[in-house]
């Protein structure tokens, strides 16, 4: 976690310190505020993190969380405006002829365009990431037997309940699912940012959740960041079947799907016990016309495969939410958004998540109930 903090926080400087430079101010003392602003605002950036791993709780900081991560998604749309207008203006410079079309990319004209852009885009972001979940249906063809085509599994995932995520955004979100008369329910990690104690209320609809067969649950790697078993114990109560490196058979008539979850991939840096390990899922389990594996990060497929599972449910990426972090969830995951086949063997889906996490902003990536279908 100390990595990952000295890593955001050196994106988060670059981000911030190429727009100062590229802010184009003639008052110096205007420039000189509007850059202290923007100083501030990077040693903030990290204010939330430090908050939670810190306990530090109350209304003020589910504001002050607001306003830091909305800075912080604004900053980082004006940063690619800037970047894509640099490329283009040197682009320009062969072109001699057109002195005048180079001069538009330094006027103020440019430069109130660019501010414009990036915050039409951030209240275009806001709006998709806060405006409610899709539901999206995806059909695996794995050979299923008939009384399996007629299962509806959904899921949920990365809904990071929390400073930004509250009791009626999940009452909302119970509503569209029940809705869906859903067979099995999935929810395959990051549900929380925080304590029991402090969201006990907030995850209170997800009791009301329905499922005739059942509703499942994995931990993510928030859980871990938030009191693992404290919250295994509230899903529980929930009424929630956790699977930890566990499976359990569900017959359908004459059927059979094996369901497996794991832990977290990272899951034993916090608790030793916890090892995820989809091998030890599969133990002792029976033959099954089907075996689905829920695991929170991509990166489980590969032990997945080994172990022989046909598909794998996962989160975790939020398929990267917008640019320019796309760049970075692709950089760290083998998969970051939808349906893939690995290695000819195991089909894996990769939501974008139902909640969002950081900036409340999503671009072409819009927060999902998924409803799988096995053809």
């Amino acid at each position: 976690m100390i990595w990952f903090l000295v890593i955001a926080m050196m994106l988060t400087a670059v981000m911030y310190g190429y727009v100062a430079w590229r802010l184009h101010i003639v008052s110096p003392s205007l420039r000189f505020w509007v850059r202290f602003y923007l100083f501030v605002a990077w040693l903030t950036s990290l204010a939330p993190l430090i908050f939670h791993y810190q306990h530090i709780v109350g209304d003020w900081v589910d504001i002050f969380t607001w306003y830091v991560y909305l800075n912080m998604g604004f900053f980082s749309l004006l940063m690619v405006v800037y970047l894509v207008m640099d490329v283009l203006h040197l682009s320009m410079r062969p072109f001699k002829r057109n002195p005048e079309r180079r001069e538009f990319f330094k006027s103020s004209a440019a430069r109130i365009s660019m501010l414009g852009a990036a915050g039409l885009t951030t209240g275009l972001g806001l709006e998709q990431a806060v405006g409610g979940a899709t539901i999206k249906e995806v059909h695996i063809p794995l050979g299923a037997p008939k009384a399996l085509q007629d299962l509806k599994i959904v899921q949920f995932t990365d809904l990071h309940i929390g400073p930004m995520i509250k009791r009626d955004d999940v009452q909302t979100l119970v509503t569209q699912m029940n809705a869906l008369d859903a067979d099995i329910i999935v929810m395959t990690g990051d549900l929380v940012d925080g304590s029991v104690f402090r969201l006990q209320a907030d995850v209170a609809p997800l009791a009301n959740l329905k499922a005739k067969v059942g509703k499942y649950f994995i931990t993510g790697n928030h859980e871990y960041y938030s009191g693992a078993e404290a919250w295994i114990a509230e899903v529980q109560r929930l009424g929630f079947k956790v699977l930890l490196n566990e499976h359990e058979l569900i017959e359908v008539n004459d059927a059979k799907l094996l369901l497996a979850g794991v832990t977290d991939y990272r899951a034993h840096q916090y608790i030793p016990a916890h090892q995820s390990s989809p091998k030890k899922a599969m133990q002792g389990a029976p033959d099954a016309d089907v075996k689905i594996l829920l695991a929170h990060q991509p990166k489980s497929i590969f032990e997945a495969t080994e172990a022989g599972f046909d598909l794998q449910i996962s989160g975790h990426t939020h398929g990267g939410q917008y640019y320019p972090w796309n760049f970075v969830a692709k950089m760290a995951n083998p998969y970051i958004k939808g349906l893939h086949l690995h290695d000819n063997k195991t089909w894996i889906y990769v939501s974008p998540g139902t909640g969002y996490w950081g900036p409340p902003i999503r671009l072409g990536n819009e927060p999902e109930i998924t409803v799988f279908r096995l053809t």
